[in-house]
C-alpha cells in the first residue's frame, strides 16, 4: 500500500489561547448583535417606545447624491397624551399627503416606522447574534487532537459543545429565512 500524501502541508496544533480568543471575540460580537437586534425589534414593533399615527403632510425628496425621502406630518400618540405638529421621519417608499402611517416615538423628535419588515431585519440580526454567541460556546468545549485539529472533549462537555453548535446552526438557518422574508416583504 502507497503512503498517504496530503497536500495541506504540516499541521500544526492549535494554541488554546487563540481559541479562547476567539471564543470571547464571538461571544462578545454575538452579545452586542443580539441586543441591538433586540432593541430595535423592539422599536420596529412599537414596544419601546410611544406608538402612534403620523398623518402626512408631505414628503420632499431631499438630497442630491443619494436622495433620501423625508415625510413631515403631525404625530398623535395611541393613549393621546403626546402629540407632534412637525413629527419628521425617513421614509421609502414616497407617502401621499394626508395618508396614515405608524411610527414608534423613541425620543422628542425621534421616530422609527412600525413595520413587519423592519422587525424581521432586525429578528434576522438577533438570530444571527445569537448564533455567533452560541458557537462561541461550543468553541469553549472544543480541543487540539494529536494532529492538531479541532475536536469536541470526551464526556458531557463535549455533548453540550455539539448542541451548542448544532443549535448555531439552526440559528443561523432562522437568521437566513427571516432575511429573506423581511427581503420580500413590502416595505
Amino acid at each position: 500500500m502507497a503512503p498517504v500524501i496530503s497536500n495541506r502541508g504540516p499541521s500544526r496544533s492549535a494554541n488554546p489561547a487563540q481559541r479562547l480568543a476567539f471564543s470571547v471575540l464571538f461571544a462578545l460580537i454575538g452579545a452586542g448583535l443580539t441586543t441591538f437586534g433586540l432593541y430595535q425589534a423592539g422599536h420596529a414593533v412599537g414596544l419601546l417606545g410611544e406608538p402612534g399615527t403620523l398623518t402626512v403632510a408631505s414628503c420632499p425628496r431631499v438630497g442630491q447624491s443619494k436622495p433620501e425621502i423625508r415625510c413631515t406630518g403631525s404625530f398623535r400618540s395611541d393613549d393621546g397624551r403626546s402629540t407632534d405638529p412637525a413629527a419628521r421621519f425617513t421614509v421609502n417608499p414616497s407617502l401621499a399627503s394626508g395618508q396614515t402611517t405608524r411610527l414608534d416615538r423613541v425620543d422628542a423628535g425621534s421616530y422609527v416606522r412600525i413595520s413587519p419588515a423592519g422587525t424581521e431585519e432586525y429578528a434576522a440580526l438577533t438570530l444571527f447574534g445569537m448564533a455567533l454567541f452560541v458557537f462561541a460556546g461550543s468553541g469553549f468545549a472544543s480541543r487540539a487532537n494529536s494532529t492538531g485539529r479541532p475536536e469536541l472533549r470526551a464526556g458531557p462537555v463535549g455533548r453540550v459543545g455539539l448542541r451548542l453548535g448544532q443549535a448555531g446552526i439552526v440559528l443561523l438557518l432562522s437568521a437566513a429565512l427571516c432575511a429573506v422574508i423581511a427581503f420580500l416583504s413590502p416595505h
